[in-house]
């Protein structure tokens, strides 16, 4: 299968090619050094099989040594860098994940939002039989925190309106 590429970065002279699918590909990138490497107009090729990429000095138009590469099957060259997951969407997905096993193990009848609800008043509780009426505590903080963070995202609002009642309820204790 020819891997897909794209290309990272680009100027008059320089070319750097990403082939992700190849990370850490020491066969393949040695291939694609050894076919790239004594043809006319191209300076140097330098490769990094670690991340994936393949830079190019050159005196050519990069487009004719991109037309070659896919030509003998090195790479298919794709127009968009392949979506990376931000940090938002990797916490958001364990939190879900989180989530769907509580309403599994609920039947669906609770949520993380209720869990953190209870947990945070059982908490609550537990600190003002202590005694401790001081400043709010660490675990506010990070309620705060992952509010904040839910509600951060246009895309978790359906997410963070679950989280809002409960969150309404943890303000009025922690105050």
């Amino acid at each position: 299968m020819i891997p897909d590429a794209y290309i990272s970065h680009r100027t008059d002279h320089r070319l750097r090619i990403k082939v992700p699918s190849k990370k850490r590909d020491h066969e393949y990138f040695g291939t694609l050094h050894q076919h790239l490497s004594g043809k006319e107009g191209i300076e140097t090729v330098e490769i990094n099989p670690l991340t994936g990429s393949v830079l190019i000095t050159h005196n050519v138009d990069a487009d004719a040594l991109v037309a070659e590469a896919q030509s003998k099957s090195l790479f298919t060259l794709k127009k968009s860098v392949p979506a990376q997951p931000t940090l938002h969407k990797i916490v958001k997905g364990h939190f879900k994940g989180f989530d769907d096993r509580i309403k599994g193990f609920t039947g669906g009848s609770q949520n993380i939002g209720t869990l953190a609800f209870l947990t945070l008043a059982g908490v609550g509780i537990y600190q003002i039989a202590r005694g401790n009426f001081t400043a709010p505590a660490w675990y506010t903080a990070f309620w705060y925190a992952l509010n904040i963070f839910l509600k951060s995202d246009k895309e978790s609002d359906a997410d963070a309106a679950a989280l809002e009642d409960a969150s309404v309820v943890t303000d009025a204790i922690s105050e």
